[in-house]
């Protein structure tokens, strides 16, 4: 973990399932920062990269905080998507080859392959987790209710999309304006208790 003091703040959602989970959001973050202009080190999966993209969000995220993917995740979102046309993964790896994104590395390990395998997490999922586990990071950032229900049970500091853009608002990164149209740029990717508690807090 970056040396440094998390606080969490807990917003009750609910997954996809129907069943509650929690959704930890970091508020503040003290110790030293690298790329972008908070402190914070975080690993996105595709369904938050692609969300944050969508509500033309991302390129302020990946200004503000240290953001990473897996190479699976990288698959996922630039590989592949691009050998079909996508024009996100055209902007997204140009968000790499200027280095506001980057490619984490990790070595496998037993222990994390065997609670990957007992927990039936799917590959791109599985990437954060291994790349989480390495250490060094403060959060992940996602939006797949299945997968946050795990890592939630798991205890690992996790936030959404939504989630992001809020912090960056109380870090003063983000004016309360462009926060609120972010926010309602994801309504439609997002749950209704999700949107209606993140647009509350920037109203």
């Amino acid at each position: 973990m970056v040396a440094g003091r998390i606080v969490l703040v807990m917003w009750v959602g609910r997954s996809l399932g129907g069943s509650n989970f929690r959704m930890r959001g970091i508020i503040s973050i003290a110790g030293p920062g690298q790329r972008g202009g908070s402190n914070m080190k975080a690993i996105m999966d595709s369904d938050s990269l692609i969300k944050l993209t969508k509500a033309k969000a991302k390129e302020t995220v990946l200004k503000n905080i240290e953001a990473y993917i897996p190479p699976k995740v990288f698959e996922e979102v630039v590989k592949i998507p691009k050998e079909e046309g996508y024009p996100d993964a055209f902007t997204i790896e140009e968000n790499l080859k200027k280095g506001l994104l980057a490619i984490g590395e990790f070595k496998e390990d037993p222990h994390v392959e065997e609670m990957i395998t007992r927990l039936g997490m799917g590959s791109g999922e599985a990437d954060v987790f291994r790349l989480y586990k390495s250490g060094g990071f403060n959060v992940i950032s996602s939006d797949d209710g299945r997968f946050l229900k795990i890592i939630d049970a798991l205890d690992v500091p996790y936030m959404t999309p939504s989630a992001l853009i809020i912090y960056l608002l109380n870090k003063r990164m983000l004016s309360r304006a462009d926060a609120k149209t972010y926010i309602n740029n994801l309504r439609e990717m997002v749950s209704d208790e999700e949107y209606y508690l993140a647009i509350r807090e920037v109203e």
